[in-house]
């Protein structure tokens, strides 16, 4: 592989169990002594790809290990290429999900008794025997001629036949429908024999070996630290690293160190970035950070005596009103000019940078001179102050000085994001959640008025094609060439074939997606996705006060005013509603008055999706659950529906406001202690939170229905409030330690609703949305009771559940080969070893892809070895030189039944290796297509919000969609010229 620009790499990711149990038989210590250790080899010598499942994505950190590798190993290369892709084992993600039990699973199906390993067995008939006779190893769910007596196995296995109805049903079909073929199951978990924590602790202290080579722990993500993850290197490469990821700091082994918010730090540069900027040191200006401090009426929450209370109070309430965000000059943007800020990562950096006329602020105000400024800064001159920052942002401030910092700068910094429209036609809609509208006391009818612009779109989804290709974010019809165009998905698929021309939505292939389309409408709106005129805005705190504060004219007031945003994305002079996720509780909604402001739109360049908001003397930084200005966003909508039920009890319900300080506890920089801090954080529990806030706030609406008045219910919104600052503590707590124990204030808030969240039958009543909720994410519990309750998330599933689509009338449908044209097709030119090749590579993915639904691999590692297996299919087809005429006949298989499932991602990579003779006829069908395009938005929101686009339209049909005007036009898709 050369040395060009790679943009990320695939790495391996191993579970600790695994390397353990694949020394263990080696060596007394698995992690140190033994030869090779753990091995990424085949028998043949190739790696296995399938561990690859996690990336090393572009990013600082990655340019920093390249560099030091090629230092060290100069005439080697960093990675290898295979399929296209590029890997790397120089970095290796470990997981710690399994502790070691006296039987371990390997792949989905197979159990290995302790201190055995896999590769020394042979198995006969579903078994592996010991040198004694003894078994010590076991195949599941699959097929045995002779089963041995269950006696002989361990107590954790036993005998089942295939006919039994418990059974899986793709079992009976790989068992050809036999009905008395027998199999081993698994009756109960092994005994656990080392914890995952054992583990940890272990790895931390030791590294271990893995073909031959030594690694050792590096850093984790605070995210990853969340999942129980983190990464190790190859210990060669350990030194420079760590010296460049502490940048010029001394940390001693065992020296006594904020270690929580050390490991939070050291890992920002790993955070995936687009692309670099280059920001001088003399660029940079540090100001002080300010604390607006007020006192106001809240639902407070402290800690006493190890545990939380809450209650109402009148409290001292400090704002860091620019936490985490710093000022750009515009001349740095570059290529991101258009946009209003850039998230950026350097050494113990991390900040959101919002587009300013610094410059020009420095002008108007006469600032010629450094020592006009009011910060610190090593520029000799006024022209040179690019960026303007806080100490909130520069997290190396916590351990040294300013001046190391600015001397210990990376080159560049890393540009992780910047702000952007939604996906939802063209930027315009937003989409709610359940959390929001849970929190809204909507009647039955306000919420069945609210959900009927989605209605009535369902049903233009079954009606027009022309929809269809719009909400499938289908881009302009001339840019849609297949040759041009990437494919990724199945509705990637269709709005090129959309494209073409209309016999396509006649065919079984269309009807089908058209149906899983709607079907799958549903089930958004029934998790509360319901779009709405609207965006995520990121938070701009207090803009001008900050470019006051550089030159010394901040004064502590307050240039927005209390209550007010700016927002150029919604028109001036009206209220909009406004939360943040996670969005726990009614105190949690916002309801601020939009304002023009010609000062800020001087000196700063919004878009549509930057909001500035004041939090000097006013609690919104609570109210939107400890927002910062970090890059945080906040759905704001001016939805008239919600906006009025949000007013309803906007002064009734207080905000929940935390006085919950994070504790220093005592850490030494050693691996146990790196371990003890990663297991504590791996306990996460911010699902719970969240879920049980859900039960008590539908607890809550449902007695206020009842006629209770907030007086009576106020106990219990106390508690909600409470569940607010907890799921704060719990996202905070990869980088901060607090002396509070969440899973026991769970417990204590469970155990209080005990009686009101359970059944005659002792049975946990969950609210009847939750039951839909559970299903699509996979955590669904039959043994738990869903009680609709009056409240607006139950209201709403109600709603969905009863309507139905006019259905059309029926036409006959076409094959899929109906809509190309086929005078080029010769039977006498079709290859069938050909197609029957591709078919035994389509049948292989899906074998693979079904192994992995069935695999112990988490959600997120599952859907990563997907990816890997269809990468792999893709190569395998690409290769192919696939004539037209075989294609053809291809095609046309795709309509037997037996090949139904394999017909979808077949088409898919057929686009995605932009096969020529797809693509030629594909192309060479193409006809006049209708399609919706948004009339032209204007630039002033405040006079009127569109206005009809002057270009010709061979037809006109305005007409209403979730309110936004559009037309429809024809138009052909193009060869790509």
């Amino acid at each position: 592989m050369s040395r060009e620009q790679v943009y990320h790499y695939y790495i391996p990711s191993v579970e600790a169990k695994d390397i353990y149990l694949a020394s263990l038989s080696k060596n007394s210590n698995p992690f140190t002594n033994a030869a090779r250790g753990y091995s990424l080899l085949q028998a043949d010598g190739q790696y296995r790809l399938g561990k690859f499942i996690n990336s090393l994505d572009y990013s600082l950190d990655l340019l920093s290990l390249e560099k030091q590798y090629y230092k060290k190993y100069r005439n080697h290369h960093f990675g290898f290429q295979m399929d296209g892709k590029h890997y790397s084992i120089q970095v290796m993600n470990i997981t710690f999900q399994y502790s070691v039990k006296d039987w371990n699973p390997l792949h989905y199906n197979t159990y290995i008794k302790l201190g055995y390993q896999y590769e020394e067995l042979t198995f006969q008939d579903g078994i592996a025997k010991n040198e004694e006779g003894e078994i010590v190893g076991i195949m599941l769910d699959t097929p045995v001629e002779k089963p041995v007596n269950e006696s002989m196995l361990a107590p954790y296995f036993s005998v089942k036949n295939l006919s039994d109805a418990d059974l899986d049903h793709t079992l009976k079909e790989n068992a050809q429908e036999q009905n008395n073929v027998t199999v081993y199951t698994k009756c109960r978990e092994p005994k656990m024999q080392l914890s995952t924590a054992w583990l940890r602790q272990e790895l931390y202290e030791n590294g271990f070996i893995c073909d031959g080579v030594p690694y050792v722990r590096l850093k984790r993500s605070s995210g990853s630290a969340r999942v129980g993850k983190c990464l190790f290197i190859n210990k060669a490469l350990y030194k420079p690293m760590h010296k460049y990821a502490l940048g010029g700091l001394t940390v001693q082994s065992g020296q006594e160190i904020d270690l929580a918010a050390l490991e939070a730090y050291i890992s920002l540069p790993t955070s995936s970035i687009i692309d670099t900027i280059t920001i001088q040191p003399e660029n940079i200006l540090i100001i002080d950070d300010y604390e607006s401090v007020f006192t106001e009426k809240v639902i407070a929450t402290s800690s006493h005596n190890g545990w939380l209370e809450t209650g109402e109070a009148t409290a001292e309430i400090s704002n860091s009103i620019w936490d985490g965000q710093s000022l750009l000059d515009i001349s740095l943007f570059g290529k991101y000019a258009n946009y209003g800020m850039v998230l950026l990562r350097n050494l113990m950096f991390k900040s959101c940078c919002f587009n300013c006329h610094i410059q020009k602020w420095f002008r108007d105000h006469n600032i010629t001179q450094i020592n006009q400024l009011n910060g610190y800064t090593i520029a000799t001159s006024v022209e040179q102050i690019k960026l303007i920052t806080t100490p909130s942002s520069i997290k190396y401030l916590k351990f040294s000085t300013w001046k190391q910092w600015l001397k210990h700068l990376y080159p560049k910094f890393g540009i992780v994001k910047h702000d952007k429209k939604t996906h939802f036609f063209e930027g315009n809609l937003v989409q709610t959640h359940y959390q929001l509208l849970n929190t809204l006391q909507l009647s039955k009818e306000e919420m069945n008025q609210f959900l009927q612009p989605s209605l009535n779109f369902a049903q233009m989804l079954r009606d027009n094609p022309a929809v269809v290709r719009y909400y499938i974010k289908y881009p302009q019809v001339e840019k849609m060439c297949p040759v041009n165009m990437p494919m990724k998905t199945k509705n990637d698929v269709v709005h090129h074939l959309l494209c073409v021309n209309d016999k396509f939505t006649m065919t079984k292939y269309y009807q089908e997606f058209l149906h899983d389309l709607l079907a799958s409408y549903y089930k958004k709106l029934k998790l509360g996705h319901v779009l709405v005129h609207g965006n995520y805005s990121t938070l701009l705190g207090n803009p001008v006060e900050m470019l006051q504060q550089a030159i010394g004219t901040f004064r502590g007031k307050s240039q927005l005013g209390k209550g007010n945003i700016h927002c150029p994305g919604f028109s001036y002079g009206q209220i909009l509603l406004g939360c943040r996720s996670p969005h726990i509780t009614m105190g949690n909604l916002w309801l601020p008055y939009n304002k023009e402001d010609s000062l800020i739109d001087c000196y700063f360049h919004l878009t549509s999706q930057i909001v500035c908001v004041n939090s000097i003397g006013e609690n919104v930084l609570a109210r939107l659950s400890g927002a910062d200005f970090d890059s945080d966003t906040v759905l704001l909508t001016d939805n008239a529906i919600l906006i009025e039920a949000a007013k309803r009890n906007y002064n009734a319900f207080l905000t929940p406001t935390s006085f919950v300080s994070a504790r220093k506890i005592p850490r030494c920089y050693t691996p146990a202690q790196q371990a003890d801090l990663d297991i504590k954080i791996s306990v996460n529990l911010i699902g719970e939170i969240i879920n049980l806030s859900q039960e008590l706030n539908s607890l809550l609406w449902d007695k206020m229905y009842q006629g209770c008045t907030y007086s009576e219910v106020e106990p219990l919104y106390f508690d909600i409030c409470q569940l607010d600052i907890m799921s704060g503590i719990e996202i905070d707590k990869a980088k901060k330690e607090f002396d509070v124990d969440n899973k026991r204030e769970l417990q204590k808030i469970r155990k209080k609703y005990e009686n009101s969240l359970t059944d005659e039958q002792g049975r946990r009543i969950m609210p009847h949305f939750f039951s839909h909720i559970a299903r699509q994410k996979g955590y669904y519990d039959g043994k738990k009771t869903y009680m609709k309750k009056h409240t607006s998330m139950d209201y709403l599933n109600t709603i969905v559940n009863s309507f139905k689509v006019k259905h059309p009338y029926k036409k006959e449908l076409l094959s899929f080969t109906a809509m190309l044209d086929s005078r080029l097709y010769r039977t006498s030119s079709v290859n069938q070893k050909q197609i029957n090749r591709i078919y035994s590579y389509l049948l292989n993915y899906k074998l693979q892809t079904n192994k992995c639904y069935q695999s112990d691999h988490s959600k997120e590692d599952k859907f990563a070895l997907r990816q890997l297996y269809k990468e792999q299919l893709m190569y395998s087809i690409n290769k192919e030189k696939i004539g037209f005429s075989t294609l053809f006949c291809l095609l046309s298989s795709l309509e037997h039944k037996e090949n139904r499932a394999v017909k979808n991602i077949l088409l898919e990579i057929l686009f995605q290796c932009k096969n020529a003779s797809f693509n030629k006829a594909i192309l060479s069908s193409a006809e006049e297509v209708e399609q919706i395009e948004l009339i032209q938005k204007i630039s002033n929101p405040n006079t009127s919000l569109y206005k009809k686009s002057t270009s010709d339209t061979l037809q006109e049909n305005y007409m209403e969609i979730f309110h936004l005007p559009f037309e429809i036009r024809k138009k052909k898709c193009q060869n790509g010229n």
